[in-house]
């Protein structure tokens, strides 16, 4: 008896160990995702500047051209 308790506790050990390592994996893979959405966000964020950017210079631009008239 003592050795099928002592079994089913080390078998429950052993789950409790493997549910941990599983949740510190999925963990990992969260952060690695977000770290990537951030990085793809942040390209994104600077094109927008840039796009904007040239916006207004060439608005700008045909301001100055128009004032000229």
């Amino acid at each position: 008896m003592y050795l099928m308790e002592e079994l089913a506790s080390e078998r429950s050990r052993s789950r409790i160990r493997q549910a941990e390592q599983l949740r510190h994996s999925r963990r990992v893979r969260m952060l690695r995702r977000a770290r990537r959405m951030e990085r793809r966000a942040e390209h994104r964020m600077v094109a927008a500047w840039r796009r904007a950017a040239e916006i207004r210079g060439a608005a700008e631009s045909a301001d100055y051209e128009s004032a000229d008239y």
